[in-house]
């Protein structure tokens, strides 16, 4: 089963209950099969173009902010979601595959992050399914670009120690993987952690891999996997 299908809820047919009249649809038709793509489509893309020109948070970086990545992640059509089994179940298993007490699926917004599913949060994130960028380790997965984050003992490692998650005790050891698609830009990505320091084992880094890739077929479909 695959939750690609999900990107369909940005679109709606085009038709003047949305409130265009002869002439506009006429001009967005006409826009559209210049740029080779349906009314729908076009209007959808510019939207996302006149959004992505907002400046981005303070707390978002060069990588986190970038127009395609952005329109990768709103393409996904996952943001504020309904909470969907698959995902649940995709944590679940997570937890029980690498025997951590916590784990997430993490989308990388503008200014927050998106849980599409996750077990172990703080009640306030838990129940909002979303997070400030400055409060998520997942965003500095997405604006590291780096192709997996291995951490033993947060508390010593330069890159997340004073997180406020780190500083709180919530997160001693942590382990992540970006959720890239088809063209690779990551979009989120699959984390768990311990609130104590952890040594990552080989085998736990491979079952990761494994479950990633689990993951990204879930978001984009079977066609992105090697």
């Amino acid at each position: 089963m695959t939750t690609g299908g999900h990107a369909e809820g940005y679109r709606r047919p085009m038709s003047r209950d949305a409130g265009f009249d002869d002439e506009m649809t006429a001009l967005l038709a006409a826009l559209a099969l210049a740029a080779g793509q349906t009314p729908e489509q076009y209007i959808h893309d510019t939207v996302l173009a006149h959004l992505l020109r907002t400046p981005a948070g303070p707390e978002a970086g060069r990588r986190v902010r970038d127009p395609n990545r952005l329109r990768s992640v709103w393409r996904t059509g996952l943001l504020d979601s309904p909470r969907a089994p698959v995902f649940e179940r995709a944590v679940a298993i997570t937890v029980e595959s690498l025997r951590v007490p916590s784990a997430a699926i993490v989308l990388v917004d503008r200014e927050r992050v998106f849980y599409l599913g996750a077990i172990g949060l703080a009640p306030a994130f838990a129940e909002a399914r979303e997070a400030p960028l400055n409060e998520s380790l997942a965003a500095q997965v997405v604006e590291s670009g780096a192709e997996s984050w291995v951490v033993h003992d947060a508390a010593s490692d330069a890159r997340i120690a004073t997180h406020p998650a780190v500083r709180s005790g919530a997160v001693g050891a942590y382990l992540a993987r970006p959720l890239r698609d088809a063209d690779e830009r990551a979009v989120g990505a699959l984390t768990v952690w311990h609130p104590c320091a952890h040594t990552w084992t080989p085998g736990e880094q491979r079952t990761m891999d494994d479950l990633t890739w689990v993951v990204r077929g879930l978001i984009f479909g079977e066609h992105v996997l090697d």
